[in-house]
């Protein structure tokens, strides 16, 4: 991976509110299988997620600047995210590898999750980007 493949970059095309927006959308859904927690600060206009059982925030939406990279290596759940806000709603983000390879979410499929995200190997993971793929609102009750 030694050609621009480390990072993931983001950039948004929606603006912030919306963003967060089609991002709390994403972890509706997951907060079904497992507890998140998002923080909004509107006097700084930052929002933050992060996995429940720890401190620190996987993802972080400034207004200021509405793009980003996440690792490829490490914590999936920041890409797995970017792509469930991608699928819901197409053109809200481009998503490229460091190099300037374009990732078309409408491409991804569940099998090639580990291949994409090598630190992906929990059944959590594969359970979450399944549901981000999913795309519009909330899961329906009972799902």
């Amino acid at each position: 991976m030694s050609s621009g493949l480390h990072d993931i970059m983001w950039r948004a095309h929606v603006d912030w509110a919306e963003l967060i927006k089609l991002a709390e959308g994403v972890i509706a859904r997951w907060n079904t299988v497992t507890g998140f927690v998002m923080q909004t600060d509107m006097r700084e206009r930052i929002w933050t997620v992060r996995h429940a059982s720890v401190a620190q925030p996987f993802l972080v939406f400034n207004s200021d600047s509405l793009r980003g990279s996440v690792p490829r290596a490490g914590n999936p759940m920041s890409f797995l995210l970017l792509l469930g806000i991608a699928i819901s709603k197409p053109g809200a983000l481009d998503l490229t590898f460091a190099n300037g390879q374009k990732i078309d979410p409408t491409r991804f499929e569940l099998a090639d999750l580990h291949n994409l995200l090598p630190q992906a190997t929990h059944p959590a993971h594969r359970q979450l980007a399944a549901l981000a793929m999913q795309g519009g609102g909330p899961a329906p009750a009972g799902q």
